[in-house]
């Protein structure tokens, strides 16, 4: 019986003790973390990049008993979130020796102080949420005299963390050692000296330090990256970066401004479709993973993991810190992805650098709205230097043209269609009425200019290609096959005073003003394209565009009403409006020999009407043609 209660003791007391040692790290880090501040997460390794947190002191001195304030933040700024961590002090000399105790934690909700080797010697996190930065007391021992620093382990998240994040050094004094904060007081007795010389100096200019995924993107790695002319200044939206050794391939990957994903492309051509990829992703849970993914032309689903092989790369670092998303991995030098051999040593490929700011599920990206763009060359993986984008020339092309043709020559003929029928009588171009000349000008440009415009960016493109969310893309369609219905409904169009020629009316007044709308809409939707690279304050150009063509129309069609009031002495003075229902006009002698009222007004009005449209359309010109505009001004300035 005493056997079989000492037996039963001793299952008790080992399952607590099994118990107390699985206990989950999220409260907190390991007793086996103690000694080298290492977590137990499986196989997963420390990073090796730059940590993105330091440790700070309140004073690079402390007495024998004193405290000092040590935090846990993050040295670029904004912070980095902190989800788990060691912290301790630890002896210069003796870097095993743990120095001291913590007395104070700023919320019991955020850490715990834990004991490893001594009393009180540790602090650590109570559960593995996002915390702000963290600031501690800790207190000298009366027992050690010498430098310490504090050192810790802080993970971002459960595959993220990084190991000796260290502090500068402080020294621990005795207690009558007066510590200074300010340098000493000059003595009043000072030596004979020449006066100083002052020489004017220029302020130096601030450096900025690159990102680690930049360096050595001009002699050692193969970089490119989004923006044009992004990579010197550190700024691009994403980057991909290859560096090889021997036959050891690796790859660097990067999106900004908090993308749910960032990835790179190997391409045949600079076209999407028929892609090998690899996708860094940001998951809800804060795990970052890593994905190879197949690209499909023209048909959803752009990419399918199931596709593709997944252990051709494998993930050497990872990390998402102020909005910028990061992956670093080996990718085989040969693998075989859709029956398509890529042999990165002996083969040329296009890159392609992209990134989002959503998933459309578990096993697809969403668009690619943050960033996109492919180099404009096939290039050797192994050749270091900074690749360039493929030319943007006919995206370039395409804008103009459609900018030019409904903001400016469309404006400008609906306006002398519309209000100056009566305007110039008796004076022709072409043996045709002054307005209907131009008009007809100005129409026949806007076909042209569209019908162009629609073929460079299919050439561009390669066929039809989804704008994500942004229906730019349908608008655009349905624009050009009313612009190109347009003329030739005109050309057939019946004699006045038919019985069809009312229907005539209503259908060119239709599908001109449709057209019309739908185009300047279509640009609208433009400036949110990601490919378009134009500065969001562009909507508000076009916004004040939209505000004066619609001021000028009232006040236009103010002068025709007024002018239909003061119609007298049999004179007919026709507006657009007057006969859509086909009606024959008796026109006098009077009609054909003078203007209609208010003609005079009109034509100012026209000669700050046009020049004002003009503007317009040469400004937002010179932005698409010169976009990023930001960037082609720094590049400018540098010059």
């Amino acid at each position: 019986m005493l056997r079989r209660k000492r037996s039963i003791k001793l299952i008790l007391i080992a399952v607590l003790s099994f118990v107390k040692i699985c206990q989950q790290y999220g409260s907190g880090a390991p007793p086996l973390a103690c000694d080298d501040q290492t977590p137990r997460h499986g196989d997963i390794q420390a990073q090796t990049s730059v940590p993105p947190y330091a440790i700070f002191t309140s004073a690079s001195q402390v007495r024998q008993g004193d405290v000092l304030n040590v935090t846990i933040s993050s040295p670029f700024g904004a912070p980095a979130p902190i989800g788990g961590f060691i912290l301790q002090a630890r002896g210069i000399q003796d870097t095993d020796k743990i120095v001291g105790k913590f007395t104070k934690v700023p919320s019991s909700d955020l850490a715990q102080i834990t004991s490893c080797r001594g009393n009180n010697d540790t602090v650590t996190h109570t559960n593995p949420e996002e915390k702000p930065p963290l600031s501690f007391t800790w207190q000298a021992p009366n027992d050690f005299l010498g430098g310490i620093e504090f050192r810790a382990t802080v993970a971002q998240s459960f595959a993220t963390f990084w190991k000796n994040v260290e502090s500068p050094l402080v020294e621990v004094v005795t207690p009558d050692t007066v510590i200074t904060t300010s340098p000493p007081a000059a003595t009043t007795e000072r030596p004979t000296q020449a006066p100083p010389t002052i020489m004017e100096t220029k302020p130096k200019p601030t450096q900025t330090t690159l990102d680690p995924i930049y360096q050595g993107c001009e002699d050692t790695k193969l970089c490119f990256g989004v923006p044009q002319n992004c990579i010197p200044n550190g700024n691009c939206k994403a980057i991909v970066a290859v560096f090889v050794a021997g036959d050891i391939y690796t790859f660097e990957i990067q999106g900004t401004d908090n993308p749910q994903y960032v990835a790179a492309g190997l391409s045949m051509d600079s076209k999407m479709g028929e892609d090998s990829a690899v996708e860094c992703v940001r998951n809800d849970n804060g795990r970052i993973t890593i994905h190879t993914s197949w690209t499909y032309p023209k048909v959803e689903p752009y990419v399918r993991r199931s596709d593709s092989p997944q252990d051709i790369v494998q993930l050497l670092e990872s990390s998402n810190i102020e909005g910028k998303l990061y992956c670093k991995f080996r990718r085989d030098t040969v693998s075989v992805v859709r029956g398509q051999t890529f042999d990165l040593a002996n083969n040329k490929y296009f890159l392609m650098a992209l990134a989002g700011s959503s998933m459309k599920d578990a096993n697809r990206v969403g668009f690619h709205d943050v960033a996109y763009e492919a180099s404009g060359a096939a290039l050797a993986l192994s050749a270091p230097g900074s690749a360039a984008p493929a030319s943007r020339l006919l995206l370039r092309l395409h804008g103009c043209c459609m900018l030019a043709a409904w903001l400016g020559a469309a404006s400008l003929g609906v306006v002398l269609a519309r209000y100056f029928k009566k305007t110039w009588v008796g004076k022709t171009l072409g043996g045709k009425d002054i307005w209907f000349a131009y008009h007809r000008i100005l129409m026949v440009l806007t076909w042209v200019l569209t019908m162009v415009g629609f073929i460079l960016i299919l050439v561009e493109v390669g066929g039809w290609q989804d704008t994500g969310d942004n229906p730019h893309a349908i608008t655009g369609i349905i624009t050009v096959v009313l612009c190109f219905i347009q003329p030739i409904g005109a050309f057939f169009r019946p004699h006045p005073g038919t019985k069809h020629r009312p229907l005539f009316n209503w259908l060119h007044w239709l599908i001109g003003n449709s057209a019309h709308i739908l185009g300047i809409a279509t640009i609208f939707l433009a400036v949110y394209l990601q490919k378009a690279q134009l500065p969001s304050w562009s909507v508000f150009i076009l916004a004040a565009f939209v505000v004066f063509h619609i001021l000028a129309h009232i006040i236009l069609s103010l002068t025709v009403c007024v002018s239909e009031g003061r119609i007298s002495n049999g004179r007919v003075n026709s507006f657009p409006m007057k006969d859509m229902m086909g009606q024959s006009r008796q026109v006098t002698a009077v009609d054909r020999s003078s203007d209609a009222p208010f003609s005079t007004f009109r034509k100012h009005l026209l000669g700050v009407y046009a020049p004002i449209i003009i503007l317009f359309v040469i400004a937002m010109i010179c932005l698409v043609a010169l976009a990023p505009i930001g960037a082609t001004y720094n590049n400018l300035m540098g010059s």
